[in-house]
């Protein structure tokens, strides 16, 4: 039995490798249109704190798929390897190869707070803008449901303060989560990849 299991791991690695290797002489030239690698989708996935689920249900494919994928005991389609590398890609995460073949991730998301009584009109999916308001203080306009929603001033401190929301930034959301704040009462968190379009608008 232990012989059976390790002929079958053996026999699925070496599939594995020359299903990587196919893909890899067809893919484009460009080396930022590597595939993704089962090291580069886990390490992605810790990088936003999604399990197996989470990452399934964004990049619309099977659990046992990315499963099989991260252990390196299968290998998805090249079409599979798209979905789950623009799903990332929705949320903020740039997949960069060095002259010397090390790929290096980038978290490239930002965020903001959004207040009042529209904040919890926002969910993933919808495309914002960050604009100043007739006073001068920066405000998030939701194109997708043509409403303008209060936010937050920049934080002054803090390890995420860098990547808060800047005027002119744009955007597709593509994480909300509502939570109570010391000072603002009952806000509604999200995260968007800026610069990012919805699916349906790419013609």
């Amino acid at each position: 039995m232990t012989c059976f299991f390790f002929l079958s791991r053996k026999y699925a690695m070496m599939q594995y490798k020359k299903t990587l290797g196919a893909i890899m002489r067809k893919s484009p030239q460009s080396l930022s249109d590597l595939p993704l690698f089962s090291r580069d989708c886990r390490a992605a996935r810790s990088l936003r704190g999604w399990n197996q689920d989470d990452l399934a249900q964004r990049a619309q494919v099977g659990r046992a798929t990315i499963m099989r994928f991260e252990s390196e005991s299968g290998i998805p389609t090249a079409r599979v390897l798209r979905k789950l590398r623009e799903a990332f890609e929705e949320a903020g995460i740039i997949f960069e190869t060095t002259k010397d073949g090390k790929r290096l991730l980038i978290d490239n998301a930002s965020w903001l707070l959004l207040l009042g009584r529209n904040a919890d009109q926002t969910v993933a999916g919808d495309e914002i803008s960050v604009m100043e308001g007739a006073d001068g203080v920066l405000v998030c306009v939701n194109q997708t449901r043509s409403v303008i929603i209060s936010m937050a001033a920049h934080p002054r401190h803090g390890q995420h303060a860098p990547s808060y929301a800047k005027n002119g930034d744009k955007g597709v959301v593509f994480d909300v989560q509502s939570r109570a704040h010391p000072d603002y009462g009952r806000v509604a968190e999200i995260s968007y990849s800026p610069n990012a379009h919805r699916k349906d608008d790419i013609g």
